[in-house]
């Protein structure tokens, strides 16, 4: 139905929240036009199968917005932005962008992560948030799946990560491309 958005790539953000928003439109529209004819076929009589089939269009719905509910403080990073710390990011490493990530407890707003050989450098989206709590989470996520050898840096403050994220160069390992499959799952 829909080309699949790669996430934490440039735009994804926005693009996530506008296909979620018409998701819940499509998803309600074919629920509401579904109870509608169902009870045209069957005498306006509620107890048939396809009022059944419309009101269990209502979970699908559900699931659409909640990720919009989730998406909508965020927005993707400028081109501009974007642009500028490409240019800094050795060729090596990888770089991922508009990222919401979730745990139990809260959701996290990345504007960038960049996956070198030994290092996962991030930078927040969103002003506010528990730098701690977000190191803490990619640590132990990590850890719990067995990807090791990495440190994590989130930063606040952009010109200290674009200090960062251009010192030195990488080398390219499978153990980074192994994060970075990981660190994708975790975003929204």
């Amino acid at each position: 139905m829909f080309k699949e958005l790669e996430r934490g790539s440039f735009g994804y953000t926005n693009k996530k929240k506008n296909r979620q928003l018409m998701q819940f439109f499509l998803f309600l529209g074919v629920g509401v036009l579904m109870f509608i004819v169902g009870l045209l076929l069957h005498n306006f009589d509620k107890a048939n199968f396809i009022t059944i089939l419309a009101i269990l269009m209502v979970l699908p719905m559900t699931k659409a917005f909640v990720i919009y509910v989730v998406l909508f403080p965020y927005k993707s990073v400028s081109k501009e932005l974007y642009d500028e710390v490409s240019e800094k990011v050795s060729a090596n490493a990888i770089l991922m962008t508009d990222m919401v990530i979730t745990s139990p407890d809260k959701h996290m707003g990345l504007s960038f992560v960049v996956i070198s050989d030994t290092q996962v450098l991030c930078m927040l989206g969103k002003a506010k948030q528990d730098v701690a709590y977000i190191e803490n989470y990619l640590k132990e996520s990590l850890a719990n799946n067995k990807i090791e050898g990495f440190t994590v840096k989130v930063f606040d403050d952009y010109s200290k990560f674009l200090d960062i994220i251009g010192t030195r160069d990488y080398e390219k390992t499978s153990k980074q491309e192994e994060c970075f499959k990981y660190i994708r799952t975790l975003v929204v």
